[in-house]
């Protein structure tokens, strides 16, 4: 396994493209709001481990953790369930990424700690998904503070209020005006009002996005029939949105990056880089031992490639 604690240096400019959305996603699915900016503290650890465990790891056991990444899982266990249709225990998922494919991220997981991606945002129960959606498109490609600008107009747009947010108070205006005095692009007006239209007719709704018996395969589906909603954002969505615990997001750069470095891949793209489309199979093929927590392994990936994820 390579090296995993030197800093690697890649371009911003996804980030940067993609920083709105990510903004998005995490304002319109918390109600409130905790510090995202200091550290959550790391207990020490204590070496607990026997000696008949030491020597099984020593040579090479894969089912005996470093007592370091013990204490970390350990610290976590008294999370109550996260997620929102489907919940799971985040030591459990923890525990399952640092042990699969024979302990390849164990190091990975003992060096970033404990993953933001579940215990900064809030488990709420009045999730609005057209709200957030509709938040989503208006923030696509734009950087954070200007998609808090487009986003503060599209409310007073229809209101003032963003409670006053509805498919039929989208279907109700006009297109234009709204585009016009939002400062929509033609294609996000586009979006949002097929967005609407999706869910008057009941395609999509709170009850549907929020139904534990839907796979994640489907809900992916029906995302991204909506104009506007391609794979990354329904991806980002179902991980940051839904808290769903098993999306392998193969368009994001940061994820592509990691994997090249945790597992010394070589891709057909410049450089060796991995090709979303194609390196398909092998990136799919050196994150399959991860399932069902591939969304955990994916923020471990953005760690590794050295490109914070958008709860950081």
């Amino acid at each position: 396994t390579p090296y995993l604690g030197r800093s690697r240096t890649i371009s911003r400019r996804p980030s940067l493209q993609r920083s709105g959305l990510l903004w998005c996603i995490m304002a319109s699915m918390a109600t409130r709001s905790r510090s995202l900016s200091t550290p959550r503290p790391r207990p020490t650890p204590v070496n607990t481990e026997t000696p008949a465990a030491k020597k099984r790891r020593a040579q090479g056991a894969d089912d005996v953790l470093d007592p370091r990444c013990e204490e970390l899982i350990a610290s976590l266990a008294s999370m109550p369930p996260v997620g929102r249709a489907q919940r799971f225990r985040l030591s459990d998922a923890v525990r399952h990424v640092a042990l699969a494919d024979g302990r390849r991220l164990e190091k990975v997981v003992i060096n970033c700690g404990a993953p933001t991606l579940y215990s900064n945002v809030e488990d709420t129960e009045d999730v609005d998904t057209f709200r957030s959606l509709c938040r989503i498109v208006v923030g696509q490609q734009l950087a954070g503070a200007a998609a808090k600008t487009i986003w503060a107009r599209f409310v007073t747009s229809l209101g003032g209020d963003a409670s006053l947010i509805t498919p039929e108070a989208v279907l109700a205006s006009d297109m234009e005006a709204l585009r016009s005095s939002a400062g929509l692009s033609n294609a996000k007006a586009r979006s949002i009002f097929d967005l609407a239209a999706h869910y008057e007719r009941g395609d999509l709704s709170d009850a549907v996005l929020l139904d534990p018996s839907l796979s994640a395969a489907e809900l992916y589906a029906k995302l991204t029939a909506v104009k506007g909603i391609g794979p990354w954002s329904a991806h980002m969505y179902q991980m940051f949105g839904l808290l769903q615990p098993d999306i392998f997001p193969t368009g994001d750069l940061g994820v592509r990056n990691g994997i090249k470095e945790a597992f010394g891949l070589r891709g057909a793209g410049k450089n060796g880089a991995l090709d979303e489309k194609r390196d398909k199979e092998k990136l799919e093929a050196a994150m399959a031992p991860f399932a069902p927590y591939r969304s955990l392994a994916a923020w471990y990936m953005w760690r590794c490639a050295d490109t914070p994820s958008f709860l950081e």
